[in-house]
């Protein structure tokens, strides 16, 4: 999929790649990428996927590497094929949500395990524990390349009926989009159903589901107010994302290409960590019309925020450490698991059995 037009000769001037780490313009093979990315709603996508893939990388590489970048819902993908596309050569490269690909190997849910953390500090900390893990299984299981990771936000409930407290769910039918967070949902005595990100509005509407998960400024952006009114800060996880590209497209370029696009993945991976902390309090702000909205859209009518009581947020964690994370390290296997309490359960200070 990649096009070559040649390798980059004489440019003007030889300006240094921004976050580059020296690497020159004219260093550069030129080349054109074929990348899809997120949900055009959503912050990520907007303030730092589409500037940097339609203006960044361009200008820092003084022209050399374009790309012909289009959103999830351009090129009518619900998400959880990107793998397999992007394995298949039909991009360079990808985003994806990781836990949408647990399907294919469980080890895509070990970072997303719902009400595991809700410090994004802390999640980025288990993320890069777990960086090699994943990038090892990437590229032996599916021949793609790891390149950056990074949370949406903090994943909440969305529901168009009063719910105070957890024993308000049971019964419900609530929005599920991995395996993990189902298992949650059913253990807190509701029905999950999984629908697609882009599907979610209408299917509120005509009553499919109660409630839907998904980050505090995500639904803010997308609108999910219009049909919901309760904002649950129950912690179901980060919807981390990963970009990655095919690797064998990506073993064609040259050296000094490939470390020039790892450092500048790398700065925009930075920038994504920095847009998910900054959304996870802009989107309730958002949602409920109170303090500042600066990001997203101030819902009218304004969502009531419901924050759990101590003992329903100790009954959701016994559930996660009970049932939902030991059926996770069942599927995963037991070197799995080991690796987990080893690079993840030791920034969270959970050890899981292995059998």
């Amino acid at each position: 999929m990649l096009k070559f037009p040649g390798i980059t000769g004489s440019v003007a001037a030889l300006a240094l790649a921004a976050a580059s780490g020296g690497a020159f313009a004219d260093d550069l093979q030129s080349v054109d990428l074929k990348v899809s990315g997120g949900n055009q709603t959503q912050n990520q996508f907007r303030y730092v996927q589409e500037p940097f893939f339609n203006d960044h990388l361009p200008e820092a590489s003084g022209g050399a590497i374009t790309t012909t970048f289009n959103s999830l819902d351009d090129l009518g993908i619900q998400g959880p094929e990107v793998l397999r596309l992007l394995r298949l050569g039909m991009f360079d490269i990808s985003e994806g949500t990781l836990s949408y690909m647990a399907g294919e190997a469980p080890h895509f849910e070990a970072l997303d395990l719902p009400g595991l953390t809700a410090d994004i500090d802390e999640q980025r900390e288990m993320t890069d524990a777990f960086r090699a893990e994943l990038a090892e299984v990437m590229e032996r299981d599916f021949g793609v390349t790891l390149l950056s990771m990074s949370p949406i936000a903090l994943q909440v409930l969305y529901c168009s009926v009063e719910v105070n407290e957890l024993a308000d769910l049971e019964g419900r039918t609530v929005r599920t989009f991995n395996r993990s967070m189902s298992e949650l949902v059913e253990a807190i005595g509701a029905q999950p159903v999984n629908i697609p990100f882009a599907e979610v509005v209408p299917a509120m509407e005509r009553g499919v589901a109660d409630c839907a998960i998904t980050g505090t400024s995500a639904g803010n952006t997308a609108r999910w107010w219009e049909v919901t009114d309760h904002l649950v800060m129950l912690p179901m996880g980060w919807a981390m994302t990963f970009f990655a590209a095919n690797s064998e497209n990506w073993n064609r370029l040259d050296e000094e290409t490939r470390d020039f696009l790892r450092e500048e993945f790398a700065g925009m991976e930075d920038r994504q960590w920095e847009q998910a902390a900054a959304d996870i309090q802009d989107g309730i702000n958002c949602n409920t019309a109170e303090g500042d909205c600066n990001d997203g859209i101030v819902a009218e009518p304004a969502m009531t925020l419901v924050e759990l009581s101590d003992e329903d947020q100790a009954l959701a964690r016994e559930l996660l450490l009970e049932s939902v994370l030991p059926d996770w390290a069942e599927r995963c296997g037991a070197d799995c698991a080991e690796a987990w309490n080893a690079q993840v359960g030791s920034v969270v200070g959970i050890d899981v059995a292995v059998n």
